[in-house]
C-alpha cells in the first residue's frame, strides 16, 4: 500500500458558485482545473496508482471562517478527472475510488488543497 500527495494552490469553485455560472463558464472552469491537476501531477512526479484508493481532500483556507464541507465536495470532480487524464487514476468510478473524504486543513497564507491518494487493496470491503 502506498500513499501519494498532491498539493494544489487555489480552490475550485464550490457547488453554489458553479450553480451561479453560465454553462460555458462552468465548462471553462472545469477544463482549467483539470489542466492544472495534470500539470501539477507531472511537476510533483505522481505515479500511477493501483486501485482501489481512498482519496482525502484537505482544504486549506486563509482564515477560520465557517464553511460547509459539502459545498467543497464538488471540487473532487475536476480534480479526479484531471488525475484520470494524467494517467494517475485509471478511472474515477467506485471500483477505483472507494471513498472520498473532505476535511479542513491548516490555515495557510495561500488557500489550496492537499489531495492524499491512499492505495487500500482489495480487502477494503468491510462496510
Amino acid at each position: 500500500m502506498s500513499i501519494q500527495s498532491l498539493q494544489i494552490v487555489g480552490i475550485p469553485p464550490t457547488l453554489n458558485e458553479v450553480r451561479r455560472m453560465h454553462h460555458f463558464e462552468q465548462a471553462k472552469s472545469k477544463a482549467w482545473w483539470e489542466q492544472m491537476v495534470q500539470i501539477e501531477s507531472k511537476v510533483q512526479k505522481l505515479q500511477p496508482i493501483n486501485p482501489p484508493v481512498i482519496m482525502t481532500y484537505r482544504f486549506h483556507f486563509t482564515d477560520r471562517r465557517r464553511r460547509d464541507p459539502d459545498g467543497y465536495a464538488y471540487s473532487a470532480k475536476s480534480i479526479q478527472d484531471g488525475l484520470v487524464k494524467s494517467g494517475i487514476l485509471p478511472d474515477d468510478n467506485f471500483q477505483v475510488v472507494r471513498e472520498l473524504r473532505i476535511a479542513e486543513g491548516e490555515k495557510k497564507k495561500k488557500a489550496g488543497i492537499t489531495i492524499e491518494i491512499r492505495e487500500v487493496g482489495e480487502s477494503h470491503d468491510e462496510e
